[in-house]
């Protein structure tokens, strides 16, 4: 006598061996620890670019760059919303002056940019893994 073959086990093994594989695929492409590293430069990235903006608000309402990042806390004019600090060490970024209208920020990353972040994140600048700065100039207009 012969065996019977289900066809409906059959299926459903297949489809889970498809998807394990699916799965593994997927973390061995892009790990979890990746993603979380992306995901913490990337907000390291967006609070960079609030603080420039905040430094901008600053000079627009005193004609001077602000000493250091904790004096935008007390600015009236942008409503003390901080996240001047990483978002994972809670540290302010760096800040320093380089000119009467040029300063830096600097925060410690996780990673390098690569393209895919450059692709996906379009006009955000380019930082490689550790501390980087970045040089800024207050445009008046």
């Amino acid at each position: 006598m012969k065996p019977r073959v289900n066809g409906g086990k059959l299926l459903a093994i297949a489809a889970a061996l498809a998807a394990a594989a699916a799965v593994s695929v997927s973390i061995w492409l892009d790990p979890p620890a990746e993603n979380r590293a992306r995901a913490m430069d990337e907000q390291r990235i967006s609070r960079l670019l609030n603080t420039k903006m905040a430094i901008e608000t600053y000079f627009r309402a005193h004609t001077a760059l602000p000493v250091a990042l904790d004096a935008l806390y007390g600015d009236k004019e942008r409503g003390s919303q901080g996240g001047w600090s990483d978002p994972e060490s809670g540290e302010l970024f760096g800040y320093e002056i380089a000119g009467e209208k040029s300063y830096r920020l600097c925060a410690n990353f996780s990673r390098a940019s690569s393209e895919r972040d450059i692709f996906f994140y379009r006009g955000r600048p380019k930082h490689s893994a550790g501390r980087d700065c970045f040089e800024y100039r207050v445009k008046l207009e």
